[in-house]
């Protein structure tokens, strides 16, 4: 510190920013998302890369992350912008990072951007999602199929969201854009797209508690194995992956 009490350090100017899209399955899936943040920021001193710093008493390394995954849900798409003071070649790069990661974490793809690169809080719009229904032995597609459509042709869905400011209630339906069902995979499958984002934000388990609903078995029925598949920015209407 110095004698004036200034911070020791002030934040560094990046060179590029390191975006990569990971997995976050098998075990991980139950790590918060501040323990995912500790263990990727870890796991990058562990692989020496070029990372920048923020300013304060205790920099950290300087990254960012798309929405957060709730805990208990996979993903085989999560994204995290790493600010570096130089280039990388990505792929030794990916190779390092993979190594000291714990299992369920890896990399499946990445790209070095401008450092202006817009945060991924900003531009991610939209998640997909797979909904994987277990249990139920008299449950059949019918019945699924029979409780999507019901969902898509209702007007409005409320769901009940705790906030610092009270309970209020949201209606999630402009938000869900597709669903559909596998009507081949074994077990079956439903597919969602939905808003995700700071502009609006669909919950993974408010859908699957609207799809229990609307199937009208209970939660303790029927266990639901959730995975992010996808995270997207809307480009000319189209989805298109945050790069």
């Amino acid at each position: 510190m110095s004698a004036t009490g200034a911070p020791l350090h002030d934040y560094e100017k990046p060179a590029c920013a390191w975006r990569i899209q990971m997995t976050k399955t098998g075990p991980t899936k139950y790590m918060s998302h501040l323990d995912f943040i500790r263990t990727v920021e870890r796991s990058a001193r562990r692989a020496k890369l070029p990372f920048t710093l923020s300013a304060g008493f205790n920099p950290r390394p300087r990254m960012s992350f798309s929405p957060a995954l709730p805990v208990g849900v996979s993903s085989c798409s999560e994204f995290v912008d790493i600010l570096l003071k130089e280039s990388v070649d990505v792929d030794p790069a990916s190779e390092r990072l993979n190594e000291s990661f714990p299992d369920g974490m890896r990399i499946v793809s990445s790209r070095i951007l401008p450092p202006d690169t817009p945060a991924l809080s900003v531009i991610i719009q939209v998640a997909s999602y797979r909904l994987d229904l277990h249990g139920k032995a008299e449950m059949c597609k019918d019945t699924v199929l029979t409780a999507v459509d019901a969902i898509l042709a209702r007007d409005s869905i409320e769901v009940t969201r705790v906030t610092p400011k009270g309970i209020r209630r949201v209606d999630i339906r402009p938000l869900i854009y597709e669903i559909c069902v596998d009507t081949h995979s074994s077990p079956i499958s439903i597919h969602a797209i939905c808003a995700s984002g700071s502009k609006g934000n669909v919950r993974p388990f408010d859908l699957a508690e609207v799809i229990l609903e609307s199937m009208r078995v209970e939660n303790d029925s029927v266990l639901m194995d959730i995975t992010r598949e996808g995270l997207y920015k809307s480009c000319c209407g189209k989805l298109c992956l945050p790069w």
